[in-house]
């Protein structure tokens, strides 16, 4: 089940462009993702999505000179933002839908305008029921996984909360590597995912996690 929004566009009015943010991390339908923004170029391209549509494409860099990426990102909606003193802005995207850059219009630093089809993923705005042995054997893998690292964590909120909207916040928390979080959010359905993520957690022999500041988003 993914969070419902009342001003989410529909799959049908979805843009033919969007500004593209690099990043190196996944966005996921329905996951959330805070970002600090200072540069200019930044800046511009927060303001430019604010006075549009409101979607800001994440996509991640295939190397750390960013001049390459992966095609296939996620538009994440502006649902808040907070302006600092400082000048820089701190915001929240939840992710809305999954799309494939075609071509890239207009670049300059961490920003850019691109083409992009929707085509493949209408799916991301259908729930999906995944089965119960699934879910109870990927969260078997989270807790070994939890505890051979020591990490303290909510079971009630990994509990309560659809098992879509864990994993593909989970995504945030677990520091996999870009390739795997690319091969996530590419899976083409919640299932597969879930399927990937289990054998992800269980093949990763010495993983790192990032400190806890994303926890809040699986509230």
């Amino acid at each position: 089940m993914k969070p419902k929004y009342p001003f989410t566009q529909s799959f049908d009015d979805l843009p033919d462009q969007i500004p593209i943010f690099i990043y190196s991390n996944a966005l996921l339908p329905g996951g959330e993702l805070p970002l600090q923004m200072s540069k200019p170029d930044e800046l511009l391209l927060f303001f430019k999505a604010l006075k549009s549509d409101q979607l800001i494409g994440i996509v991640q860099p295939r190397n750390q000179s960013e001049l390459k990426t992966y095609q296939v990102g996620c538009a994440g909606r502006i649902r808040q933002y907070r302006e600092r003193k400082d000048g820089r802005l701190n915001v929240m995207l939840t992710g809305v839908c999954r799309f494939r850059i075609i071509d890239e219009l207009h670049q300059s630093d961490s920003r850019a305008i691109s083409h992009v089809n929707w085509r493949d993923f209408a799916n991301d705005y259908i729930n999906e029921e995944v089965e119960k042995s699934l879910i109870d054997q990927f969260k078997q893998k989270l807790r070994l996984y939890f505890d051979r690292h020591n990490m303290q964590v909510d079971w009630k909120v990994l509990t309560e909360n659809p098992i879509e909207q864990v994993v593909n916040n989970l995504v945030l928390v677990i520091n996999l590597d870009a390739h795997s979080k690319q091969l996530l959010l590419e899976s083409s359905t919640v299932t597969e995912r879930l399927k990937l993520f289990t054998q992800l957690l269980e093949e990763k022999s010495d993983p790192t996690v990032i400190t806890p500041q994303h926890s809040g988003v699986l509230n």
